[in-house]
């Protein structure tokens, strides 16, 4: 008989197995598994189970520090946040100096933000400062870091450490590993911060094709087809301007959690369902929609939108009344 750890489970519940069988069994799946999917599994069934040992701290701890696959990483440290928060501090302040992957660089900031700790918030406060020290937000690509090194600069100059709190801090670093991120993925990254936080205030990810000459490579562009291929972009919550224009983009729903949105540019995409303009009604306090030259104006009338929301379909503006 094959096991997998569904089945380990399964056997456990039947009382076929205790649970210190069905722990070494799991282990042996985490530890000695080249697939992705029964390591991740076998993980998520010790927690199911209810197997919290320092044994098993002790293992998720080495996955940290030497595990090669990150999905594994991600997992292992979301179980410690779960299971093992107060006692994952010491190695969540290794790991945040020495972590590379986006996800799990994520979930070592949340977990700091939610230990809530003086040690934790000295932890944040030490990584945003370093912040100011790094040169390129994309050293292969020469991307540099001028724009946030100099708001925290001035930021951390006119706050001082006892101000700040654990959000605050987890925010700042959330935003600037977000960006960093997503230059990885995209030749054209754009934003503003807004200085009185740290935060991004504006994001341009647009493919401005008028500038460009006609047999532009692929590979210059953003070419982005889904929201949900801009990573991180969900976590950007004071994003006040965000411009997605000549990209081929045809639904906009995960937008809806960016409430705090004024400027929404989307010209040039393929939105064509009328079901987005319910997506733009969620968005309260949106004050300028630009939908220009998507199939979607050829069916909008002007009672679609709010009185208040400047709205180009065309190439002259458009004041619905």
């Amino acid at each position: 008989m094959n096991l997998s750890p569904r089945k380990i489970y399964e056997q456990y519940e039947r009382n076929e197995i205790n649970k210190s069988i069905a722990f070494d069994h799991l282990i042996s799946f985490v530890e000695n598994s080249e697939n992705e999917h029964i390591r991740q599994g076998a993980i998520e069934i010790l927690d199911r189970i209810g197997i919290f040992s320092n044994k098993l701290f002790g293992i998720l701890e080495n996955i940290l520090i030497s595990d090669s696959n990150g999905k594994i990483r991600n997992v292992a440290l979301k179980f410690l946040e779960r299971r093992f928060l107060t006692e994952s501090i010491t190695p969540l302040k290794w790991v945040i100096n020495h972590e590379k992957d986006y996800e799990c660089l994520i979930t070592i900031i949340k977990s700091l933000k939610k230990v809530n700790s003086e040690e934790s918030k000295l932890i944040l406060f030490n990584e945003t400062k370093k912040i100011m020290k790094i040169k390129y937000l994309n050293k292969e690509k020469r991307v540099e870091n001028k724009k946030f090194k100099k708001v925290i600069k001035k930021l951390l100059k006119t706050k001082k450490y006892e101000f700040f709190t654990h959000n605050e801090l987890s925010l700042i670093l959330i935003n600037f590993i977000t960006i960093a991120n997503l230059t990885k993925h995209y030749p054209n990254v754009f934003y503003e911060i807004n200085p009185e936080n740290g935060l991004l205030s504006e994001l341009d990810l647009s493919d401005y094709l008028e500038y460009e000459v006609k047999g532009t490579p692929f590979g210059w562009k953003n070419n982005i087809k889904s929201i949900s291929e801009i990573i991180g972009l969900k976590y950007l919550k004071n994003l006040k301007k965000i411009d997605l224009s000549n990209n081929q983009i045809e639904n906009i729903q995960e937008l809806v959690s960016l409430g705090n949105l004024s400027h929404l540019i989307l010209i040039n995409n393929k939105i064509c369902e009328l079901e987005n303009l319910e997506y733009i009604k969620k968005l309260p306090n949106l004050k300028y929609l630009d939908l220009r030259n998507n199939k979607i104006v050829k069916k909008i009338h002007s009672n679609e939108f709010n009185p208040s929301l400047r709205v180009l379909l065309k190439d002259t503006n458009i004041k619905i009344k």
